[in-house]
C-alpha cells in the first residue's frame, strides 16, 4: 500500500509538472488558431449569406425537396446559430467543422445544378450561384492559409505522447483544417 501511494503521488506530481511545462505551449498554439479563425468569421458570414440565397433560389426553382437542399438548410441553420454567439465566445472547432460541411454542400449543390437542365436554366438560381462564387477571392486565400498553418502548428503541439495526455487533461480538442474551393 505504501508503494502504491508513493507511485500515485509521483504520477500526480508528474502530470502537474507536465501540464505546467507543456500546457502553455499548447494553449498558445490553440489561441493562435482561434485568433486566425476570428479573421475568417466575417468573410465566411458573407459567403454563407450568399449560399443561403442559393438555397432560397433552389426552393424557388422547385428543388427544395432534394437531399442537398435539405442538408444545406440544416447546415446553414447551424452556421447562423454559431454566428450569433459572437467572435469573443466563438467555438472555432464547431464553426470550422460547419464551414467545411457548407463548402462540401456547395460543391454538391453545384453538381446538382449542372446535371439538371431545369436548374441549370433557372436564371435566378444561376445569378445566386454566381454571387456565391464571387465571395471567394484571392484576398481570402492568405487568411485561409494562415488559419490552416496555425491548425497544423497546434496539432503538432498536441501530438507527442506526453503532449496528448496534457492536451486531453486540459481539454485542448482538435481544430479542423478549413477546406474552401472556388
Amino acid at each position: 500500500m505504501k508503494w502504491f501511494v508513493i507511485v500515485a503521488v509521483v504520477v500526480v506530481v508528474g502530470v502537474i509538472a507536465a501540464g505546467a511545462l507543456i500546457g502553455p505551449d499548447i494553449a498558445d498554439a490553440r489561441d493562435g488558431v482561434d485568433q486566425r479563425w476570428r479573421r475568417l468569421r466575417e468573410p465566411l458570414a458573407t459567403r454563407y449569406e450568399a449560399l443561403a440565397a442559393v438555397a432560397d433560389a433552389m426552393h424557388a426553382a422547385g428543388a427544395g425537396d432534394r437531399a442537398v437542399t435539405i442538408d444545406l438548410d440544416d447546415a446553414l441553420a447551424r452556421w447562423e446559430k454559431l454566428a450569433l454567439i459572437g467572435p469573443t465566445r466563438a467555438d472555432a472547432a464547431k464553426e470550422a467543422t460547419t464551414a467545411n460541411e457548407l463548402e462540401a454542400l456547395a460543391r454538391r449543390l453545384e453538381a446538382n445544378i449542372e446535371r439538371s437542365d431545369r436548374l441549370a436554366g433557372d436564371q435566378a438560381l444561376g445569378a445566386a450561384k454566381q454571387a456565391f462564387d464571387l465571395t471567394y477571392s484571392e484576398d481570402f486565400v492568405p487568411n485561409i492559409d494562415a488559419y490552416n498553418r496555425a491548425v497544423r502548428r497546434y496539432e503538432r503541439e498536441r501530438s507527442g505522447a506526453l503532449h496528448k495526455l496534457v492536451a486531453g487533461a486540459l481539454s485542448y480538442e482538435d481544430r479542423p483544417l478549413l477546406v474552401i474551393g472556388a
